[in-house]
């Protein structure tokens, strides 16, 4: 099963068509300019973030090829 990172309706986008999602209150390794996985069981995407701010981490979504540029897909066993 995919891990999801930030809990995200990837139909919202912002004025500059980015997702957004609530800032989680662990961030986990989240930073701008790191991929994470986005969305929703069942409907997820690969997000590269692009700016956390107090409440809210804004991201783009990116393919697996995208993604894969930015180092190891596999999540590490907790």
């Amino acid at each position: 099963m995919i891990q999801i990172d930030l809990d995200a309706d990837l139909n919202m986008v912002d004025d500059e068509d980015r997702n957004f999602a609530r800032r989680p209150a662990n961030l986990r390794g989240l930073a701008v300019g790191n991929v994470a996985v986005a969305g929703r069981p069942g409907f997820w995407s690969w997000a590269l973030i692009e700016e956390i701010s107090a409440s809210s981490v804004f991201f783009r979504q990116i393919s697996a090829a995208e993604a894969a540029k930015h180092g190891d897909l596999a999540a590490v066993p907790a």
